[in-house]
């Protein structure tokens, strides 16, 4: 009787101990999907948004693009995806400008030296990541 309450306690035990164990497992493993899935999803929308110019800006010459995944304002905790494309063409700034109000709602477009720089913010698929933080 003594051997099977000791068996007993000690599986309690251990399953008290298991317990939290598997909990700091489980939340590092949704941290590490949602950096993967984060990112992937910036590199989405930067693979999409460069092929866009390249479709609807008929002379676009594309000269860099960057992609940044994180906290882009600075203020709450969330992960935003950033895509910022710079490329050259010789159409007029509010030509450009109506072509990506088409598509984009939460975009930037400026022109310098020639160059314009258009950057495009969209939502994180986990945007309570600790990217974020």
């Amino acid at each position: 009787m003594k051997r099977l309450i000791s068996k007993i306690l000690a599986g309690l035990g251990i399953t008290i101990v298991a317990i939290p164990v598997l909990l700091i497992e489980l939340f590092v493993v949704i941290e590490v999907v949602g950096y993967v899935a984060n990112h992937a999803a910036t590199d989405k929308q930067t693979k999409e948004l460069t092929a866009y110019i390249e479709k609807f800006v008929e002379d676009a010459t594309i000269v860099d693009s960057h992609s940044f995944t994180g906290n882009t304002s600075g203020s709450g905790n969330h992960v935003e995806c950033e895509s910022m494309v710079t490329f050259n063409s010789d159409m007029a700034e509010d030509e450009v400008d109506r072509i990506f109000d088409a598509k984009y709602e939460y975009r930037e477009l400026e022109k310098t030296d020639g160059s314009y720089i258009v950057t495009v913010y969209g939502d994180a698929p986990f945007p309570d990541n600790l990217e974020g933080h």
